[in-house]
């Protein structure tokens, strides 16, 4: 009980001043977030269609992209257990 004796409470106006603060900080950290990972994205993206140049094959009746793996060409092996 003697340790309450030395706690100091803020102030009314020092309570609002740290609220305002906090509150600006989180704003201002949640839109520069936003900003690097929306130019994040984007220069990725910009990177990706100049390396990965999309090509003008037809598409074809199978839904899979072409060059992605089919169920049927995967061989699987089965071990016995012992």
């Amino acid at each position: 009980m003697k340790e309450f004796d030395h706690i100091v409470w803020p102030t009314p106006a020092e309570t609002k001043k740290y609220f305002v603060t906090v509150v600006t900080m989180i704003t201002v950290l949640t839109v520069l977030l936003f900003a690097i990972g929306t130019a994040f994205s984007i220069g990725l993206f910009a990177a990706k269609k100049q390396l990965v140049p999309t090509s003008s094959v037809s598409p074809t009746s199978s839904s899979a992209p072409i060059g992605d793996l089919k169920l049927g060409d995967i061989k699987t092996t089965a071990t016995p257990v012992k």
